[in-house]
């Protein structure tokens, strides 16, 4: 505390009364004009109390003086003999408080008092500096970064605009109005409405900030595109804005570059059309040819297949026209005996069995290769029972799963209907199978197949599942790429599991997951509706036995199952 006071005994008084109230303080003493300066020169100091009248020297003067070193400081007057008047006059100069040496139970209340209205005005100047220090800073890293500034007093409508801001769009310091009006003023008319409906939603609450883009004039008549992001930085005690800060970008570059995207993006738009278009016929083909390949497949197998019962009816022919001759020449001779009868025609009777159960297989055979080669190359729809068309690949597959060792359990229950393509799914079921006898069972004496299948519902749920090598994981996503195969150049056209996967979204409209592990064979889980939504070339055709639309085939992405 710095004590003006010349009288020895009101001094200690004075310290007694604010140690009495638990204030520790350490005071100078001073009383004329000299003391007082050099005291101000350290300013080291909480508060000044002051006697009104001093030898030579008063409470005015040292106000004066106080505010000379331009420190803020509480300063109580403590007298005997002030007046109203006189303490009016006194607290307009700059005095804080006033109190009666006659009173001094007011003293400590009055420097609490102070000391904390002192402090409240230091953080308040601290803060109003760091804030101007602040506003400095980032009005400088927003010029040097090209960036306009224009600053808003809500409550006068003045706008102060930045240098680069008028700069950004050829003006020189002054020219543009200084005014929301002559901000306006710079909107593009097309882009007026959407601006000023926006800011009425911001000070509304309805946005967080104020961010738009728009075109604003440029002093050479131009338009430039433009970003305005701000924010009010001040209100009234009652909330209502009085300041607000936009920040001005030149979107000039990045228009250009997004015209630039825009238009070759447009161009890749039409390329990636071209090349889709392209990639669709190549496949069209491939699965075409795939097609053809696996129906000779089929009729090679079938082929084979019917050599065992048509030899066993040439075998059982002859013999029974061995037998006819014979008897027929004991006839002649008049050799036949009823024993001879009987025996001739029991070995007659059993090779005519013979004939008629390899004719009924040969048969068999015939229709089901007839039903999978006419639905293989006619793509024809049409309702079909699920096991009986699994079974009848199965039947011509025989002789390619013998000749590898491999057993084929079907575990399908009959009566599930579908009204779909059979076709593409035997040339499903013939290209999974082959890929396990190629890929699972290569060097395998002992691969087994299992193929299961439930309704749930609309959709059917197809399991086939092998024991073979299995598939590595980080295999596992390239298996559905075209023209991916591990046998290139020994057989393989990495196209088998492509096109399974290409019929299987394309045709039925259905899902496949894979699900495989070294040494733990393959699981192939298809999922699709028991009846195929219609394509609409098949809408347009009116019906059943409609021929599939090849633009309903799609390039499976690489990499997805």
């Amino acid at each position: 505390m710095l004590l003006v006071e010349d009288s020895d005994s009101d001094a200690e008084l004075l310290l007694r009364c604010l140690r009495q109230a638990d204030f520790d303080v350490s005071a100078t003493r001073v009383d004329d004009e000299a003391g007082m300066r050099r005291a101000l020169a350290a300013p080291r100091w909480d508060l000044v109390i002051s006697d009104y009248n001093l030898p030579g020297f008063s409470a005015s003067a040292a106000l004066a003086l106080l505010g000379e070193a331009g420190l803020d400081l509480p300063f109580i007057v403590v007298s005997n003999n002030i007046g109203e008047e006189t303490a009016v006059l006194l607290m307009r100069a700059g005095a804080h408080d006033y109190v009666m040496k006659g009173n001094l139970a007011r003293l400590a209340p009055a420097v609490k008092r102070e000391l904390k209205e002192a402090e409240r005005r230091r953080q308040h100047r601290a803060a109003a500096q760091a804030l101007r220090d602040s506003e400095e800073r980032w009005k400088f890293a927003l010029e040097g970064a090209g960036y306009g500034v224009w600053d808003w007093d809500i409550p006068s409508g003045k706008v102060v605009f930045s240098s680069c801001c008028t700069a950004m769009h050829g003006y020189a310091d002054g020219e543009i109005e200084a005014s929301i009006a002559g901000r306006d003023a710079l909107l593009h008319p097309d882009d007026r409405a959407r601006v000023q409906a926006a800011m009425r939603d911001y000070f509304a609450g309805a946005t967080p900030r104020f961010k738009q883009e728009f075109r604003a004039s440029c002093r050479d008549g131009s338009w430039k595109w433009v970003l305005d992001n701000g924010m009010i930085v001040g209100r009234d005690e009652h909330g209502a804005p009085l300041r607000m800060i936009c920040i001005h970008i030149d979107l000039s570059e990045r228009k250009r570059a997004e015209q630039s995207l825009q238009e070759l993006n447009e161009q890749l738009e039409s390329r990636v059309e071209e090349r889709t278009s392209e990639l669709r016929q190549a496949m069209a083909q491939i699965i075409e040819s795939e097609k053809l390949a696996s129906l000779g497949v089929l009729v090679a197998g079938v082929s084979h297949e019917l050599n065992t019962p048509i030899g066993n009816m040439v075998l059982a022919a002859t013999a029974l026209h061995d037998k006819l001759k014979e008897l027929s020449g004991a006839i002649e001779r008049n050799q036949l005996t009823r024993s001879g009868l009987q025996q001739g025609l029991a070995e007659c009777l059993g090779a005519s069995e013979i004939i008629a159960r390899n004719g009924h297989r040969s048969n068999d055979l015939i229709e089901s290769f007839k039903r999978v080669s006419v639905d293989q190359t006619s793509q024809r729809r049409r309702n079909f029972d699920l096991r009986t068309t699994v079974q009848d690949s199965l039947t011509a597959l025989g002789a390619i799963t013998r000749r590898a060792k491999a057993t084929v359990e079907l575990k399908i229950p009959e009566g599930i209907e579908l009204d779909s393509y059979p076709g593409h799914l035997e040339q499903i079921i013939n290209n999974v199978v082959m890929n396990s006898i190629t890929h699972g069972f290569d060097g395998k004496p002992d691969g087994r197949i299992v193929i299961e299948a439930r309704r749930d519902g609309e959709l059917i749920e197809l399991v086939y599942s092998d024991n073979g090598h299995g598939i590595a994981a980080e295999l596992q996503h390239k298996v559905f790429e075209p023209f991916y195969t591990t046998k290139l150049g020994q057989g393989g056209s990495g196209l088998g599991l492509s096109i399974v996967h290409n019929l299987v979204q394309a045709i039925f409209k259905g899902q496949l997951r894979l699900d495989s592990a070294p040494g733990q064979g393959v699981r192939l889980q298809f999922t699709f509706p028991a009846q195929t939504p219609q394509p609409s070339s098949a809408v347009a055709a009116g019906g059943a036995g409609e021929q599939i639309d090849d633009d309903e085939f799609s390039i499976p992405p690489f990499g997805t199952i």
